[in-house]
């Protein structure tokens, strides 16, 4: 009779547990992948810059859209212009959809003008992330003899150009236009950045340099207001006619390719203008370590759309770059720079080979 009630009340025990354990197992895989981790945005720059500048109101904004709520951090990882931190996300980092890299096109264009030390191949770094941004040639018509950009069709002397890095665009691509128009000219490489060569601008060091289009309302602006600041052409963003486009947000200052007669538009050099002109498509991105899941990086990009969208953030990106957030996200963005990638390795290598022989010698 004991065995017998024994039984009887460990049969309902046992359907307890069937119904209990399949309960607490349903309940463990509803729990987001993201709950209670933190996510790494690497950032290649130092504090301050504009790629540190953005990483860091993505970290401010970016967790409330990823189910889970993680953690988000901006780490500076700084060195060889932005490679070290490429370096470590694209070939070092568990690839688990935790560790993000914020980098400006030179992490693309690195990939073809200083190949030396580049550890990944960009063409398998997911995309997530892609902004625009035009940049600008500027000089300063109270210490230089150009006043408007014809007037180089007329120069006859020698002008000094400005830049940071010998392989970095922002320095090939002004000494790269006085080629196109025949100037003569100086290179003088080794600012630090925007600061620096307006400084020389306004010292005379300089006669012209190239500044971005999220730094113009800042540094640029005050400057064309009393005089001592001009902007002679923009890149403009090419599209895939290779038509070049001005920003909307600089709809009256011309591209060179506006103002360039049409038969300097020919050749190596022109070839190596579209070629530097490419990346500002995909000026500034977000890329993720390559293998990481797929429904991670979709997450993550999900999660970047609903935050760019986000009112209390557009205002923070606006007011911390001088410009609004309409970025590419996902799928759009990753074959955009991927589309680039082909231009750049397949239809203009005569052009990349100009840009790097230009940074070698």
């Amino acid at each position: 009779m004991r065995k017998s009630l024994g039984l009887a009340g460990i049969v309902p025990l046992l359907g307890l547990l069937a119904v209990t354990f399949p309960a607490q197992g349903l309940f463990a895989a509803e729990q987001p992948f993201y709950a209670g981790k933190t996510i790494r945005i690497i950032a290649g720059f130092a504090p301050g810059g504009t790629v540190d500048l953005r990483a860091r109101i993505f970290a401010r904004h970016l967790a409330k859209f990823i189910p889970g709520n993680p953690s988000i951090i901006v780490q500076n990882m700084t060195g060889a212009g932005g490679l070290v931190g490429a370096n470590y996300v694209f070939s070092v980092a568990k690839p688990d959809g935790l560790t993000l890299l914020h980098f400006p096109s030179s992490t693309v264009m690195n990939t073809f003008l200083t190949t030396a030390n580049i550890q990944y191949d960009i063409r398998q770094v997911p995309i997530i992330w892609v902004g625009s941004d035009s940049w600008l040639t500027v000089v300063n018509p109270k210490a230089s003899p150009i006043k408007k950009a014809e007037d180089l069709l007329r120069f006859s002397g020698q002008l000094r150009v400005g830049g940071s890095g010998s392989s970095s665009l922002r320095s090939l691509r002004p000494k790269l236009a006085l080629e196109l128009y025949g100037v003569d000219h100086t290179w003088v490489t080794g600012y630090t950045g925007s600061s620096d060569l307006l400084l020389a601008l306004e010292k005379g060091e300089v006669h012209l340099f190239e500044e971005p289009q999220d730094g113009y309302k800042n540094t640029i602006q005050p400057k064309e207001k009393d005089g001592s600041a001009l902007v002679l052409w923009q890149t403009g963003i090419m599209a895939p006619d290779e038509t070049f486009k001005r920003s909307p947000l600089l709809p009256q200052v011309p591209t060179l390719a506006d103002i360039l007669p049409k038969e300097k538009k020919t050749g190596p050099r022109w070839e190596a203008w579209k070629a530097a002109v490419i990346p500002q498509a995909f000026q500034y991105a977000i890329g993720v370590t390559p293998g990481a899941p797929a429904d991670r990086i979709a997450i993550l990009s999900d999660a970047l759309g609903k935050m760019t969208r986000d009112q209390a953030f557009r205002e923070d990106f606006e007011k911390g770059l001088g410009e609004p957030p309409d970025p590419l996200i996902g799928e759009p963005g990753d074959r955009v720079v991927k589309d680039g990638l082909k231009k750049l390795f397949e239809d203009y290598q005569t052009g990349v080979r100009y840009l790097r022989e230009m940074g070698n010698k």
